[in-house]
C-alpha cells in the first residue's frame, strides 16, 4: 500500500499551520510550527490510510504535483510538501497502546475505573472455568444509567495481527465497527448499533432482545476478544447529527469532548 502523498500547508496571519491532502478530503492536521505540522500530518495520514484499509475502502494512488496544485485548497496554500505516513504499528506496539489506554485518564472518563479482580469475581456471570480476556479487561461492564434497555447490547472487541480493532454484536450479525484504537472503536460502536437497529426496523425485520453478558461471553467469537463492552445505541437526535445528510449540509458536528 502506498504510504507517501502530497499535502498542502496553509497559514493565515496569526494562526497555526494547517495541512490538507488533495487525495483525501477530510484528512487534515496542523501544528504551531511548520515542522510540527509536518510531523502531525504523518500521523494523520497513517490513521486515514489504516482506517480506509480496515473499512475496505479503495485507496487512490498519489496524485501528481500539478493536480495537487490545481486543487481548490491550493489557492490558499503556502507550500506543497511530500508526507510519508508513520509506519504501521507492530502487534507489540498495538498491545502497549491498549494497555496504556486502559490505565489512562481518558479511559476512566469514559468507562470509570477498570474492575478489580475481586469485582470481577463478584460478577453474577463470571465463571471460574471460563478464563476470558474479555472479562479480565473489565471494560464498561457496569450498566449504562438511565438508558433504554432495548437499545443496549453487549459487544465483543477484537484486535487483529496488524493491531487494528473491530467490534461486533453477537445478537446482531453483520453489525460491525472498526477503529485504529480501542477508544475510537468503542465510540464507533454506538452509531453502528443505531444504524443497524434502524435498518432492521425500516425493513420490518425482527429486532432480537439483548443477550445477557454471560451468553455473549459464551459466544464462539469471545475466544479471541480483548474486551467486552456494553453499547447504548445513539438516540434519534444523536443519530441525525451523525448522518451523512447532516454532514453534507453542515459539515462535522462540533465536538463536546
Amino acid at each position: 500500500m502506498e504510504r507517501t502523498y502530497l499535502a498542502l500547508i496553509h497559514k493565515d496571519p496569526g494562526s497555526s499551520f494547517g495541512v490538507t491532502f488533495p487525495d483525501f478530503p477530510g484528512c487534515t492536521s496542523g501544528g504551531d510550527t511548520f515542522e510540527e505540522a509536518r510531523e502531525m500530518a504523518r500521523e494523520a495520514l497513517a490513521l486515514c490510510l489504516e482506517g480506509m484499509a480496515a473499512d475496505g475502502v479503495h485507496i487512490p494512488p498519489p496524485c501528481p504535483p500539478d493536480a495537487a496544485l490545481a486543487s481548490e485548497d491550493a489557492d490558499y496554500a503556502i507550500a506543497l510538501i511530500v508526507v510519508e505516513a508513520l509506519p504501521e504499528r507492530t502487534e507489540e506496539e498495538a498491545q502497549a497502546e491498549l494497555e496504556a489506554f486502559l490505565a489512562s485518564d481518558e479511559y476512566r472518563e469514559i468507562y470509570g475505573d477498570p474492575l478489580t479482580e475481586d469485582e470481577l469475581n463478584d460478577l453474577p456471570y463470571y465463571e471460574d472455568s471460563f478464563e476470558s480476556e474479555a472479562v479480565k479487561a473489565g471494560i464498561a461492564l457496569r450498566p449504562v444509567a438511565g438508558a433504554d434497555a432495548d437499545h443496549i447490547y453487549a459487544a465483543l472487541v477484537r484486535q487483529d495481527a496488524a493491531g487494528e480493532f473491530s467490534v461486533g454484536f453477537p445478537d446482531l450479525p453483520g453489525c460491525v465497527a472498526y477503529g485504529n484504537t480501542l477508544e475510537q472503536t468503542c465510540k464507533a460502536a454506538r452509531p453502528a448499533l443505531a444504524r443497524h437497529l434502524a435498518n432492521l426496523a425500516t425493513n420490518g425485520a425482527s429486532i432480537p432482545n439483548p443477550s445477557s453478558a454471560s451468553d455473549v461471553l459464551a459466544h464462539p467469537d469471545a475466544a479471541d476478544t480483548v474486551a467486552l463492552i456494553v453499547v447504548e445505541a445513539l438516540t434519534e437526535r444523536e443519530a441525525s447529527l451523525d448522518s451523512r445528510e447532516y454532514r453534507e449540509v453542515y459539515g462535522e458536528p462540533v465536538s463536546t469532548v
